[in-house]
């Protein structure tokens, strides 16, 4: 067959590549963690908790930081013991490279390195290199070019999932709260080679408020701000394991939820008309947001049916 000779496009499967990037403190690596299981957990629902966090493995270079989580609880997930390596300097290209392969040996599925950063700017990293080297600057920067191609390829070829972290140079703003000015951490650019978010299909940036968005997304997943648990992981690997078309998961789940939305509120309204209690509650609510109750979403509208029928009315909702 010639090699340029045209096809039509069709999605097939695919390993993750994702960047997690944001300021000390955002949760990154909890965040990766919990992306890890959401996979994992999608892939292998009959599998044991302990079995689970055995597909997931850390190569931390953030000075065995990772390992602290173990046992921890957020939400409802426990953090278990997933397989980790004490990433220790020199942070060089074929180290990163030989504790991934460790990682995969081992039984990992889903491999984090965090961070992707001190190969850029760590002890023995890139920038250090270059600074040791005698020669041209521009010359030297052309020469060690070829240690973020050999990275981006062991990232990209991996046979497992890959998730990784990468610090960002940090700034603070000054922002107004309750009338008074306090500043806060921002992240601004990820510590590593400038185009490096390019070769992710997915980048997720953290804020302080442990919220994510969005900057890459090759998926067409994800909007606004969220946080970074085991549903997101859950629905990056229906998407690219299973080719499973999420939007139009999604679009029958909202569908769904607006058909049951309407009868809870037929309901509630044929009960305010015919009971004082519920029409006081209704009354409240409305009040109270300056919306009328068929204008109240899903969530609301189950939250009004809750109130009434703890006011003791039987309302069949």
């Amino acid at each position: 067959m010639n090699e340029f000779e045209p096809q039509l496009a069709k999605r097939e499967k695919q390993k993750a590549l994702i960047g997690i990037t944001g300021p000390s403190g955002s949760g990154k690596t909890v965040g990766a963690l919990l992306l890890a299981y959401g996979m994992m957990k999608e892939a292998y629902p009959n599998l044991s908790e302990e079995e689970l966090w055995k597909k997931i493995g850390v190569a931390d270079t953030e000075h065995r930081r990772a390992k602290t989580y173990e046992g921890q609880i957020f939400d409802d997930v426990k953090i278990g013991q997933f397989f980790h390596i004490d990433f220790k300097p020199p942070y060089n290209t074929n180290r990163y490279t030989s504790a991934i392969s460790a990682l995969i040996k081992a039984g990992c599925e889903v491999v984090i390195t965090d961070s992707l950063s001190h190969q850029w700017q760590g002890e023995g990293g890139v920038v250090e290199t270059h600074g040791q080297m005698s020669g041209n600057s521009f010359q030297n920067w052309g020469k060690l070019a070829v240690e973020s191609t050999k990275l981006v390829k062991s990232l990209t070829s991996s046979p497992i999932h890959m998730i990784t972290t990468m610090r960002v140079k940090t700034d603070y703003a000054m922002v107004q709260e309750d009338g008074k000015t306090k500043p806060v951490k921002v992240g601004l650019k990820p510590v590593q080679k400038d185009d490096m978010e390019y070769e992710f299909d997915t980048v997720f940036n953290i804020n302080m408020d442990h919220e994510a968005s969005i900057s890459k997304d090759t998926s067409n997943l994800f909007d606004g701000e969220f946080v970074l648990d085991e549903v997101v992981g859950a629905k990056i690997y229906r998407y690219l394991e299973l080719g499973i078309d999420i939007q139009a998961e999604e679009r029958a789940k909202q569908a769904k939820l607006e058909e049951e939305r309407k009868v809870m509120v037929k309901k509630i309204r044929d009960m305010a008309n015919t009971n004082v209690e519920a029409q006081q509650v209704v009354t409240q609510c409305e009040f109270k947001t300056n919306r009328s109750l068929e204008d109240f979403d899903y969530k609301f509208t189950a939250r009004v049916a809750e109130l009434i029928k703890e006011k003791g009315v039987d309302l069949d909702v």
